[in-house]
């Protein structure tokens, strides 16, 4: 039976031709997505020069950390790299030991702070506004191409790329916001980086004094770099430097260790959520491959039933049947794994520079072809292959030699006890998800969302024999009405063969459902994001900007504005929660506890906000629910440079409103992080105040500082039209390929079914049906069998969206949940447009070759009347 299923794969391609290129497609979106998530955990490349260069050595504190949890045989641990860097506590003392090690011509201490130059021309330039003292220049190196170096306290020289974005020459008077404030200082130079490079900075440089005093903090540093003598090996050097090293746990790095990439924070953030993001598509692009692909297999199986049965007549048991047609599979599988394989690498890299070119991964990401992958998607094609073919098998090794004799399309015992046992599992499981998606609440229910929109889509798969008959019956009571016979004849010809029908609904299916279920999610998070904002913001007016952020003198200024009744500043950071079992990154915000209630309405259903002060912390019942933490307890937190921070839980609060899902006393988070400046500050007015004139007065104040003033309205629509863009942009990037490929899904499976019709079309025109009739009748059986599919998924999406409702409504105040009627309504005309050229085009190609039948008389047989 081997011989005889090769032999049927090479003499009859076409037969299996859609099934190859389902099973193709499928393994090229396991592979892309699988090769770019691979490439996210690849160990980091330099994206360009770092502030390092120059230097054969750096001398820094530990930049990661790690959290135990567990006991005895079940211990574990979890290793966290800080996302900015981890200050040596006194580099005085460092500086000193080093000096002293042969081999160093110079030692520099190397601070970082933020500063941004303001002008009247200037805005976002996209790069991270930051100081340093002027000795640090000499580490990358920068050069000086015009002026001289900064010699007092009121003098910088600014990065070549800055001035130029600025408009500053040498001798003008600029503003330099740092966290001491607005100070007017000239500009004493301009300096190049290496090759003329830009490092991701827009680079100011103090005298080493001012830096040092600038930076909040003095006895710290980033680093100290070593500058060694002509002929120094820098590893000889690096030893003699740890062993001279008061402080052992001080790391001494050379080469790519030594760090300062100044985008390798943001660089690891941002392939961390695409890590995330292309889960969740692996995800769905490995359902929906299996689920088309095995889909499929069963439809082409279906199709060749009377074939089989004259296998059996001539004498093939049913083993040798079920042989035949698993070598079939088989060999299929590995060719067409092959040819998926070679797409996927050719698809891996097409992902990338989408989400490159979104912004949703950094500038460099680049995938190179994983072997490990690629082996793994290959063998994962034949397994699909022969799991999807499987259950098909079975069922054609119990055909009856008898078949091949009938000549009815009518289709019994579809039902089988298969069905019933899949549809039974995956519903019960889909009503588990459901019930834990009630207590999950925010993001634990999106992902329990998609998944559930998954399950309900196999048990729906499962009983389409159930489902199909009543609802084509609701679909084509339309048309019958209206069509009289072509109508009545394309609901008959659907109901008669329901395999067919549900085997060509299924991608339809699929489609709607797992693009309707992700679109209305991400829409659902989105609106109840901002409902709850729009809540629980009280204050009038917001000042938020791009820049490095407001110091305290810009708050002073800011309440200072003649109608301002409080200010509440606000300061975002990022940290690293330790919850019972895992390590959680999060935002985390430092504010004003004392003017919290002017500008926002926080309602905590644990603890008191009075309670908000020293070493304490309010989170969200979301973020507490998930890490395991209680009312009262001491909890650890590690912020960004991971400094580690014990708090005690003061309160726990429904909704953070527009806040971060973790706040801390302003006061603390300064305390552990010197330097930090408000990222936002949210004014009330005084009663009867003219809100235009008040915005006006401070956004002049804003903008001196890098920032503007918005009133509370256009904020919050600014932030709606922010949070929408983003949410179609994921959508895109997570639905796009495997869309696309469900897309040539639905046509693949409509054009084998064409084939299956072929017979009937050729009976049709034999009777006398016209080509205008027997086309009307395709049109509106592909017009049932789309609404069927469509019908099916939306019915799995508002099961999804229900279950998602009650856990947003749970977890948050607002929760809103807009209809995408749009975004459905394109979904299922793509998905009608694509199955009528499925469906019309082989029909067309049928006719072409059936004549009119010829008129014999009064007696022979006449064509159907032309109005029906």
């Amino acid at each position: 039976m081997i011989s005889i299923a090769l032999q049927t794969l090479r003499n009859r391609w076409g037969l299996f031709l859609g099934s190859l290129i389902a099973l193709s497609l499928g393994v090229a979106l396991i592979a892309s997505t699988g090769e770019v998530l691979n490439a996210t955990r690849a160990p980091g490349k330099p994206s360009g020069p770092g502030r390092y260069d120059a230097a054969a050595a750096v001398v820094r504190a530990p930049q990661s950390f790690t959290v135990d949890f567990g006991s005895g045989d079940g211990k574990y641990d979890q290793r966290q790299a800080a996302t900015r860097p981890h200050r040596l506590d006194d580099a005085r003392a460092v500086a000193d030991a080093v000096r002293a090690v042969p081999g160093v011509e110079r030692v520099v201490v190397d601070r970082s702070l933020p500063a941004q130059v303001i002008t009247a021309t200037s805005d976002s330039s996209g790069e991270r506004p930051v100081g340093h003292g002027w000795s640090s220049a000499a580490l990358a190196p920068y050069r000086l191409t015009e002026g001289k170096e900064p010699a007092a306290d009121d003098e910088v020289v600014l990065a070549s790329g800055l001035a130029g974005h600025v408009k500053a020459r040498v001798g003008d008077a600029v503003s330099v916001v740092t966290p001491e404030g607005r100070k007017q200082m000239r500009v004493a130079g301009i300096a190049a980086p290496p090759q003329g490079r830009s490092l991701g900075e827009a680079t100011v440089f103090f005298t080493d004094e001012a830096a040092r005093r600038l930076s909040g903090d003095a006895g710290r540093a980033d680093a100290v770099g070593v500058l060694a003598r002509p002929g120094t090996a820098p590893g000889a050097l690096a030893e003699q430097l740890r062993a001279a090293l008061p402080d052992k746990s001080l790391k001494v790095g050379t080469g790519s260790a030594k760090g300062g990439d100044p985008q390798a924070a943001a660089r690891a953030a941002s392939l961390s959520d695409v890590a995330t993001l292309l889960a969740i598509m692996a995800v769905i692009a490995g359902f929906v491959s299996v689920f088309v692909v095995s889909g499929t297999f069963a439809f082409a199986i279906a199709q060749r039933r009377r074939e089989l049965a004259l296998l059996r007549t001539v004498g093939a048991t049913p083993q040798q049947v079920r042989r035949m047609i698993m070598a079939e599979s088989a060999a299929l599988g590995v060719v067409a794994s092959a040819v998926g394989c070679a797409l996927g690498v050719a698809g891996g890299r097409f992902l990338a520079s989408v989400l490159v070119g979104f912004g949703m991964a950094p500038e460099g990401f680049a995938v190179e072809p994983s072997a490990a992958i690629l082996v793994g998607s290959f063998f994962t094609g034949v397994v699909v292959a022969l799991l999807g073919v499987f259950a098909a098998s079975r069922r054609a090794a119990k055909v009856r030699p008898a078949e091949s004799l009938r000549d009815a399309a009518l289709e019994t015992g579809v039902m089988t006890r298969g069905r019933w046992i899949t549809g039974s599992l995956f519903l019960a499981a889909a009503v588990l998800l459901i019930m834990m998606m009630m207590g999950a609440g925010g993001d634990g229910a999106v992902v329990i969302a998609l998944v559930l929109t998954e399950i309900l889509v196999v048990a729906m798969v499962a009983f389409a024999p159930l489902l199909v008959p009543p609802l084509v019956r609701l679909a084509t009571l339309p048309l019958a009405a209206v069509t009289s016979v072509t109508g009545m004849l394309a609901g008959e010809n659907a109901r008669s063969a329901v395999r067919r029908t549900a085997g060509a609904a299924a991608p339809i299916l699929v489609t709607v459902a797992v693009s309707g279920s992700l679109i209305g999610v991400t829409n659902a998070s989105s609106a109840t994001q901002i409902a709850d904002s729009r809540k629980h913001l009280t204050a009038d007016v917001v000042v938020a900007g791009p820049g490095a952020g407001m110091p305290a003198s810009a708050v002073r200024e800011l309440a200072g504005v003649r109608g301002v009744a409080s200010v509440t500043p606000v300061s975002e950071a990022s940290g690293f929660l330790v919850g019972s079992s895992y390590v959680m990154s999060s935002a985390v915000g430092g504010v004003a506890p004392e003017k919290l209630g002017s500008a926002f309405k926080l309602d905590p259903v644990k603890g008191s906000l009075d309670d908000l002060k020293g070493d304490s912390l309010a989170v969200t019942s979301l973020i507490a629910g998930q890490l395991g933490w209680r009312t009262g307890s001491e909890v650890e937190v590690y912020l960004a440079d991971a400094t580690k921070v014990r708090l005690k839980v003061a309160a726990v609060l429904k909704s953070s409103a527009s806040l971060p899902p973790v706040i801390l006393p302003q006061a603390t988070l300064a305390a552990h992080q010197p330097g930090t400046m408000s990222s936002a500050a949210y004014l009330s007015l005084a009663p009867g105040a003219d809100r235009a004139a008040v915005t006006a007065a401070a956004d002049k104040v804003a903008q001196q500082y890098g920032a503007q003033a918005v009133a509370r309205g256009a904020w919050l629509e600014q932030r709606a039209e922010a949070t929408q863009q983003e949410g179609q942009v994921l959508m895109l990037v997570l639905l796009g390929m495997a869309m696309l490929y469900t897309g040539i899904a639905i046509a693949n499976t409509l054009v084998m079914a064409a084939g299956e019709r072929a017979e009937g079309i050729a009976l049709m025109r034999k009777i006398g049906a016209t080509r205008a009739q027997i086309l009307r009748t395709v049109v509106w059986e592909t017009l049932t069998v789309v609404v069927v599919g469509g019908v099916l998924g939306l019915l799995a999406d508002g099961v999804t969206m229900m279950g998602m409702s009650r856990a947003l409504s749970s977890s948050g105040e607002g929760a809103q949940f807009p209809v995408p009627w749009l975004e459905l309504g394109s979904v299922l005309l793509a998905c009608l447009v694509v199955a009528l050229l499925a469906t019309v085009l082989p029909t067309l190609h049928q006719l072409r070759g059936l004549a009119a039948p010829a008129r014999r008389g009064s007696d022979g047989p006449k064509p159907v009347p032309a109005g029906v």
